[in-house]
Parts: structure tokens; sequence; C-alpha cells
């Protein structure tokens, strides 16, 4: 398929959903962390009581080590947890985090090396650092509910019905997971972030798709070690060989006997080919990773539902891609 991931975005990417679980904010004593970011945990997780379009929530079952020559610190640091929020606003768009390490002085640490920027808002609280990106009524309904302490537990049904297709345990072990709404503020801001040209075929397709929902989740097996998976990328070495897979649920507001042959036509013209595996029919292609190499790819259609997995090990794909919890659409 004629898709080609920028090694920057792909990092970016990895440190968003690599590193680190969620802590719930706010009242943190009180609630208990969830054990692990599975579909059935995520309502347990606090947010900022503001509209959001976005939302990211990873977790690891041990606190993630960074080293020091990655953040210039003297020594290395335990990242306890990670929360990321898109919110959105009548003419602008807002995103803000949590960072959780396990101890308040690496937490101080951290904060006195992170630069003062242009819109760029920062808070300490005890071993919590929260940052807010923007300078609109999205930011600041954002900054005035974390310095409020106005949290409360995530209840999106839309996002919470996404996400529990997507499996998790065994092999399908989630590191992270996401969701996020392609609203108007969403895609202006995207729009304005991202190189225009290659926005606009994609944006295209998402208003023929009548997209409604995009959900996806990071998987491993095993522990995720992010030093090893930074040094992988910075010596410009294979990333196939990393032990890592992607999969991801594009909904679409379209009846399927409109989604299935449109997304087939779609996968054809990229170079996917149909095939069989455990009698289910998917397509499989590759992504083309800065003209460098590829990563197989594989896609399953259901009803007005595409998932997407994608994994250096095509076995891993294969994985993910057979693992997807469909009955649970039809008993909800």
């Amino acid at each position: 398929m004629n898709i080609r991931l920028k090694t920057k975005l792909l990092i970016i990417v990895l440190g968003l959903l690599v590193t680190i679980p969620f802590l719930g904010i706010g009242c943190q004593e009180e609630v208990a962390l969830p054990p692990a970011p599975s579909p059935s945990e995520l309502s347990r997780t606090l947010v900022p009581n503001v509209p959001l379009d976005a939302y990211l929530y990873a977790k690891q079952s041990r606190p993630t080590t960074i080293p020091a020559n990655m953040v210039r610190t003297s020594q290395d640091i335990n990242i306890e947890a990670l929360a990321v929020w898109g919110v959105p606003s009548a003419d602008d768009f807002a995103f803000g985090m949590a960072l959780i390490l396990t101890s308040t002085s690496e937490a101080s640490t951290v904060y006195d090396r992170i630069t003062s920027e242009k819109d760029v808002w920062k808070k300490l609280s005890g071993n919590t650092i929260y940052l807010v990106q923007g300078s609109g009524l999205a930011a600041e309904s954002l900054k005035a509910a974390i310095s409020n302490n106005d949290f409360k537990y995530y209840d999106d049904n839309e996002s919470l019905q996404a996400v529990a297709f997507l499996p998790t345990g065994g092999a399908t072990k989630m590191a992270a997971v996401a969701t996020a709404k392609p609203s108007k503020a969403l895609i202006d801001f995207a729009i304005k972030t991202a190189d225009v040209q290659a926005f606009v075929g994609m944006n295209t397709i998402l208003n023929l798709m009548d997209l409604k929902m995009v959900a996806g989740g990071l998987y491993s097996p095993h522990e995720i070690d992010v030093a090893e998976i930074a040094l992988a990328i910075d010596k410009g070495g294979s990333i196939q060989n990393l032990d890592l897979g992607f999969l991801v649920l594009v909904k679409s507001g379209l009846p399927s006997f409109v989604v299935e042959p449109f997304v087939k036509y779609f996968l054809t013209k990229n170079e996917f080919t149909e095939t069989n595996i455990e009698e289910l029919t998917l397509y499989k292609g590759s992504l083309d990773i800065d003209g460098r190499e590829t990563i197989p790819a594989l896609v399953r259609i259901e009803g007005n539902n595409i998932f997407i997995a994608i994994s250096g090990m095509e076995s891993y794909a294969k994985t993910l891609i057979t693992s997807i919890q469909i009955e649970q659409e039809r008993d909800s």
C-alpha cells in the first residue's frame, strides 16, 4: 500500500503510546490504579471534566524506566503513568497531558527541565506534571479543570463501546489504548499541523466514509522497553524486529452494504490482496516506512467497522486481527 510513515512521527507515537500507564488523576489516594489498560478498565480512569474528542490511556504492569541520556538528567527516571486529552471548542483545539512519576523528587527534576514555551502551560502537583498546549477557549477550560481539581470518570459510551472490540490479555497484551472522534475542531487542528497536501486525500476519505470513531491499541506480548525501541529507531535499524503491534478500529456511519465494497475497492487500488485466515476474509498489504522498509498490515471488515492490524512481524498482526471481540457489539 502506498502509505508512508515518517520516522519522526513514529517516534512521537511511540513516545505517547509506549511509555506509560495512566494513574487516576485528582483524588489519587482514593482511586485505585486500574491493573491494565483493558477496555473494561477505561471507565475507571479519571479525566478532566470537559468535552474530549481524543483520549489516550496507557499502562504497563511495571513503571517504565527512561534512561538518563534520553531526558538529559543525572539518573534514570521511572514513569508511572501518562494520559493525553484532546479538548475541542467552537474555534480551536487544545491538548493536555498528565505525566505521573514514581516519586515527587523525580517529578520535580523533570518539571524543572521543561522549558517555558509560548502557549504551553505547566503545573507540578506532587509526583504529577500537567501540561496544556494552546491559548484559546479549549486550553483555558482544560487549565481551569486541572487547577480546580475538577475530574470525572471517563463515561463516553460511544468510545467505550468502540474500545470494547479490542482484545486484551495473553499474547494480546495491551500497553495503551486511544480513542478519537473526527469532529470539525479536531480535523481543523490536523489540517493546521499536518502536511496540507497529504491531508487533502485523507480528508476526502473521511468525508466519503462518514467516519464516526477511531479506537486503537498498542500491543506487545512482553513489557515494552522504551530505551530499546528508541535506540533501534535512532540508529536507523529495522523496526520489523520490534515486538510491537497496533490494532486500529475505524467506525463508519454508513451502512455495511456501502462500507464493504468501498473499502474493498480502496484496498485493491492500494495493492492489498484478499486472503483467508481461520475462516476470516482479510486483506493483506504493507505500509512503507520512509522508503526504507515495509511493515505488514492486515485489514478486516465487519459490518461498518474496519480493523487494521500493523506489526513488524506478520504473525503478530495475524494474532491481533483474529482476536477481535466481535460478539461484544452484538451483545450491546
